[in-house]
């Protein structure tokens, strides 16, 4: 597992990785300034964005590229191995995922249905299409907790949407932490 790496580009300077508890600390150096930051893992997004000799990884609320490292920089077996160690710990950091076993308390066909018609009135029904089948099924079979698994995995692909689904579907929330819905209102 490899925390640590320091990246020397003849032209842009040198760049400093440290992963440290749940952040990932950097520090920049170039010809025009000092820079030190700390991102903390759980906002960025675990698949990185390649642009040419760049590789970045994004925030997962608005994909902008919060931490920006040379590609094979120190040697391309290091660069791959701190890549992955990261990647790793922002999966392990991602608690701002939903998650079905969150939920403890039994789920209703009306709260399903409750649900899913405060999503279509206020929402775009087209640009959340995945997650409303998703619980069109679990209103049929609220207790099965495969259907709660489907809901989540829709919920959490849906990026930038998923404030507004939190918004207008406190359904969700429940899944979020140990909570109960009486508990929302």
């Amino acid at each position: 597992m490899t925390n640590r790496i320091v990246q020397k580009h003849p032209d842009l300077g040198s760049r400093e990785f440290e992963l440290v508890d749940d952040m990932i600390e950097y520090r920049i150096k170039n010809q025009f300034a000092d820079e030190e930051l700390a991102v903390v893992l759980s906002v960025l997004a675990p698949e990185p964005v390649v642009d040419g000799s760049m590789m970045y990884f994004v925030s997962e609320v608005n994909r902008e590229a919060l931490i920006k490292l040379f590609i094979d920089l120190p040697v391309p077996g290091t660069f791959a191995k701190f890549i992955s160690t990261v990647q790793q710990r922002i999966r392990e950091e991602s608690f701002g995922q939903l998650d079905a076993a969150n939920r403890e308390s039994e789920i209703t066909q009306e709260q399903v249905c409750t649900t899913i018609r405060m999503l279509e009135t206020n929402l775009d029904p087209t640009s959340i299409e995945e997650m409303l089948a998703a619980l069109r099924q679990l209103s049929e079979a609220p207790d099965s907790r495969e259907l709660l698994d489907q809901v989540v995995g829709a919920f959490n692909a849906l990026g930038m949407q998923q404030g507004a689904v939190l918004t207008y579907a406190p359904f969700f929330n429940t899944l979020l932490s140990s909570t109960d819905l009486d508990e929302l209102s």
